[in-house]
């Protein structure tokens, strides 16, 4: 599924892509499941190395929420018909 889901998207490509794949899938049915994954941030005398570029990233997740958010309100007339139509017998 999520083959699919990055196809129909231009962006998630970057830092927003992670929280972005989340969503997506889970509008498409797909159960997340939590793994426990064990991080080590290394400092620069370690040899760690960040990517993140503050402006750029922000503003990524920035246009990924509102992407989200029209999503979002796009679904919602449905949402609410499917909430509020009688259970089938």
């Amino acid at each position: 599924p999520l083959r699919q889901v990055m196809r129909g998207q231009r962006w998630m490509r970057r830092f927003d892509f992670d929280p972005e794949a989340v969503v997506r899938l889970c509008w498409r049915g797909v159960r997340p499941v939590n793994v426990d994954a064990p991080v080590k941030y290394l400092r620069a005398d370690e040899g760690g190395v960040s990517h993140f570029n503050y402006l750029r990233d922000n503003a990524l997740l920035t246009w990924m929420h509102l992407r989200l958010m029209l999503g979002f309100v796009v679904r919602l007339p449905l949402l609410l018909f499917r909430r509020l139509r009688p259970a089938r017998t």
